[in-house]
């Protein structure tokens, strides 16, 4: 279009400038001569015009690449835009993930620190059923003090002889009277529990429980039974002087013979010591405790065998109440802290006890 428009334009004016004013048309010799002269001017005009047209082609054909890659950007930032919100997504899920797994953490830690309290309570009970176990193998059964009556006559109307023919030992050591009498618990007792009463020299008649043990025979003179988590044992001197509690042939039974009933019983004849805690079981084959005047001490325990060295007496240590310190740790009550009278050990915990049961017995050796 624009080339025909160019070449009109240009036949105009050379006719115009060879003076034809009367006609536009030309003839052919005209036309050929026109043709002569403009085609030298009219094309160096053309392949302008043609190079412009070529340019055009490729400014449209770059603006419709453009357009086709701008369409292209936009579904490729919408997908970005897309994977960036699903990449928070992510993000938010991961932080949930590990807040929740945080969590569950710290549960576990728990978990694991009351798993470890349960099992310490658990290995803790057991122990103390299998004491309990123990005292109820040996004390389950009853026995009727009529059973023997007899023999109990018998002892006293021989001790009754021996004081009045003047047979007592009247040999002293160290303010402590030798004395002779019948044993209160003889080791042919076939059953697991009989009560029987006993009168030492110038005291009044008192019960006592004999106990026969499967594991350590008969003959056992019952002196201290504290059960567990008992409170009855936070007494006065004077208390553990005289003894209390209930001697029966019940499994729960609590008691405490007293200072001066053991301290006869120990001085007059020879007697080993058996201590029944939780730690297990510890004997003394020679167990001798002294008088009021000696502070109750533990004069003699002989050889010493068991895994019980905490709680069994120790020689030369003197009996204490929560009101009778007779320990010596300065700032300490170690029978305050027990809750319990004993002959403790300046290196005793007794608040190792102060929960747990234990039972001591002594028996004669002669």
């Amino acid at each position: 279009m624009i080339l025909s428009v160019a070449f009109i334009s240009t036949c105009f004016l050379i006719s115009a400038s060879l003076g034809s004013e009367e006609s536009c048309y030309l003839s052919e010799d005209q036309e050929d001569e026109c043709a002569s002269v403009c085609y030298p001017i009219v094309k160096p005009l053309l392949r302008y015009f043609e190079k412009i047209n070529e340019k055009d082609a490729q400014l449209l054909k770059c603006k419709t690449n453009y357009t086709e890659l701008q369409k292209e950007g936009l579904e490729k930032y919408a997908q970005l835009s897309k994977c960036q919100l699903d990449y928070s997504d992510l993000v938010k899920s991961h932080l949930e993930v590990l807040s929740q797994l945080k969590s569950s953490e710290v549960k576990y830690e728990k978990l694991l620190s009351k798993q470890q309290e349960v099992d310490n309570l658990i290995n803790q009970k057991n122990k103390e059923i299998e004491l309990l176990k123990y005292q109820n193998r040996n004390l389950k059964k009853t026995s009727e003090l009529a059973t023997l009556t007899n023999q109990f006559h018998e002892d006293i109307d021989k001790l009754g002889r021996i004081v009045k023919i003047g047979e007592i030992n009247s040999q002293t050591t160290s303010k402590t009277q030798t004395i002779d009498f019948p044993d209160s618990c003889p080791r042919s007792q076939k059953k697991n529990k009989v009560l029987r009463e006993i009168r030492l020299p110038e005291t009044n008649p008192f019960k006592v429980a004999c106990v026969s043990h499967s594991e350590f025979g008969s003959g056992w003179l019952s002196v201290y039974i504290k059960h567990y988590n008992s409170q009855a044992f936070n007494r006065t001197y004077e208390d553990y002087e005289r003894g209390f509690g209930d001697v029966g042939t019940g499994s729960f039974d609590e008691f405490f013979i007293g200072l001066n009933r053991l301290h006869h019983l120990t001085s007059g004849k020879p007697h080993e010591m058996l201590l029944i805690t939780y730690q297990g079981p510890s004997r003394c084959d020679h167990f001798v405790v002294g008088d009021r005047s000696e502070g109750c001490k533990v004069k003699s325990i002989g050889n010493f065998t068991g895994g019980e060295v905490w709680m069994s007496p120790k020689q030369g240590s003197k009996f204490s109440t929560f009101d009778q310190d007779e320990v010596g740790v300065p700032g300490r009550s170690l029978a305050r802290e027990g809750g319990f009278g004993w002959w403790f050990d300046p290196n005793m915990s007794p608040k190792m006890y102060a929960r747990y049961g234990f039972f001591m017995y002594i028996r004669r050796t002669d």
